[in-house]
C-alpha cells in the first residue's frame, strides 16, 4: 500500500521529523516560500500541514490537499490530528523509518543500528526510543475509531482539508 507524501512548512519541523521517523515522504525545508509549498505540493502529490491559515486557503482554492495545524498543540495533538484526518498509521517501525534529517530511507547496520545512506548520520535506539514510544502510545489512546471528528477539532472548528482523490 502506497503512503501518503507531505509538504510541511517551515513553522513545523518537529512534526516533519515525526512524519519522517514514522515512515512518510515529507518534503520540509525550514526557509521554504508559500509559493513553492504550492508548487511542489501540486507537482508531487502531497499533502501540505501548515499552521499558516492564508497559505491553506490558497492550497483549497488550488484544489491540494492540506491541513491546517492550529498554534498552542504539542506533537501529541498533531500526531492524533493527521491520524484522524489522513489515517497515519502512529507505528514506530525502523523498517519504514526514514532519517530525521534528510528523509532518505535508512539502512540497518546492526541489531539496533541504522544510517543515512544520503547525510550519514547514524541512529540507534537510545533512551529517546522510549520516549518516543510513550509519545506514541499516548496519541493511539486519542485516535478516533469511530469515524466522528475528534473532540480538539470540534473544539477549535478545524476541519482545513481536502479529500485525497
Amino acid at each position: 500500500m502506497q503512503r501518503q507524501s507531505f509538504i510541511v512548512d517551515a513553522m513545523l519541523g518537529r512534526l516533519a521529523r515525526w512524519l519522517r521517523i514514522l515512515g512518510y515522504d515529507t518534503y520540509y525545508k525550514n526557509d521554504i516560500k508559500d509559493w513553492k509549498i504550492l508548487k511542489i505540493a501540486e507537482e508531487t502529490k502531497r499533502i501540505i500541514i501548515t499552521r499558516d491559515r492564508g497559505l491553506c486557503n490558497r492550497a483549497k482554492k488550488k484544489g491540494l490537499p492540506c491541513e491546517l495545524i492550529q498554534p498552542g498543540i504539542g506533537i501529541e495533538e498533531m500526531l492524533v490530528q493527521l491520524a484522524n484526518n489522513w489515517k497515519i498509521d502512529l507505528t514506530l517501525d525502523m523498517a519504514a523509518t526514514r532519517c530525521p534529517e534528510c528523509d532518505s530511507i535508512l539502512e540497518q547496520m546492526g541489531k539496533d543500528r541504522w544510517k543515512c545512506p544520503k547525510c550519514s548520520k547514524e541512529y540507534w535506539k537510545g533512551t529517546h526510543w522510549i520516549t518516543m514510544q510513550e509519545i506514541i502510545i499516548k496519541a493511539k489512546a486519542k485516535v478516533n475509531t469511530n469515524g466522528e471528528e475528534p473532540d480538539f477539532a470540534r473544539r477549535l472548528n478545524v476541519r482545513h482539508r481536502n479529500s485525497v482523490s
